[in-house]
């Protein structure tokens, strides 16, 4: 049987982690209801809330009794906004923008009040990227990009965190679209710096994936700019990162990346070897439209 500490600890985590979704302090927290201190002693496990304050507390923080008690209910996010962030990404691998739109515009409207600060930012962050894929509005999606990231200023979980670097990865993906190399090699520098500079735990595969995005954007600017050497350099550690944590997740395209620029600096072998390499894994990713432009490559340069 559960012990009555464990069961208080297990309650405390609970709340702590619900109240840091919804980005509230524990002082925010506390108002109209207790003292900051209990809800830092309840946080720890050291101090039980009446029913009467923990009703309360559900309350502040959205969600019913038996979110505090069942142990089935994720504590790191709502099983629905799972579901929608599944879709969401499905959907941008497709490039499906129009539904994306929908599906954001839905939630918004209708369920807005079932999610944390943290995943309607998330929202957010897909209606600005559809801003730009949908209505050809680079400026109007950018404004809107950097108003979400600063109105995240101050935020301290690794996830939060995470999420401001794929924001800025946007936006950089957004300015290379539109040829502004040099203004989406800064930006990409810039997330890179934020991953690099703050105590993220890059041995987690969702931190690797994100920080694979950022050099593939780094280099394919940098290709943009004339920099081959640099290029290669950032592709080659994308290309070690996806090894690292055996996926696939760009790694096709890093290597075509990795081909074209030793191409450009004529070492045909190097080239050849990579394009060689990249049409394979694209025929196993089923990407037909990218292996015959591989293999078109491969023939002119042979």
């Amino acid at each position: 049987m559960e012990s009555v500490y464990n069961m208080n600890l297990n309650l405390g985590k609970k709340i702590k982690q619900r109240r840091q979704e919804l980005g509230l302090t524990q002082k925010q927290l506390a108002e109209d209801i207790c003292t900051q201190a209990q809800i830092s002693n309840i946080e720890k496990g050291t101090l039980n809330p009446s029913s009467s304050a923990l009703y309360l507390i559900g309350k502040k923080l959205k969600v019913d009794f038996n979110y505090f008690f069942d142990q089935t209910i994720s504590s790191q996010q709502s099983g629905h906004f799972s579901e929608i962030s599944k879709m969401i990404e499905r959907l941008k691998a497709e490039r499906n923008y129009v539904s994306i739109k929908y599906i954001i515009d839905n939630e918004l409207s209708h369920n807005a009040a079932i999610y944390s600060k943290y995943e309607k930012d998330y929202l957010l962050w897909h209606r600005g990227i559809t801003i730009y894929y949908i209505g050809s509005s680079i400026n109007q999606s950018i404004e809107f990009l950097e108003d979400l990231i600063s109105k995240r200023e101050g935020v301290t979980t690794e996830k939060d965190f995470l999420l401001n670097i794929s924001i800025y990865a946007s936006i950089g993906a957004i300015l290379k679209d539109e040829g502004e190399f040099k203004k989406a090699y800064q930006i990409y520098l810039d997330a890179l710096e934020i991953i690099e500079k703050n105590r993220i735990n890059k041995s987690e595969d969702s931190t690797i994936k994100i920080y694979i995005r950022i050099l593939f954007g780094i280099s394919q600017v940098s290709t943009q700019l004339h920099s081959y050497l640099e290029s290669i350099e950032h592709i080659t550690r994308a290309i070690d990162l996806c090894t690292s944590i055996k996926t696939l997740y760009l790694l096709a395209d890093c290597y075509y990346q990795l081909g074209y620029n030793h191409i450009k600096l004529d070492n045909k072998n190097k080239g050849l070897e990579s394009l060689e390499i990249s049409s394979t894994l694209y025929s196993i990713e089923k990407n037909q439209e990218m292996q015959r432009l591989v293999l078109s490559e491969i023939r002119k340069i042979k």
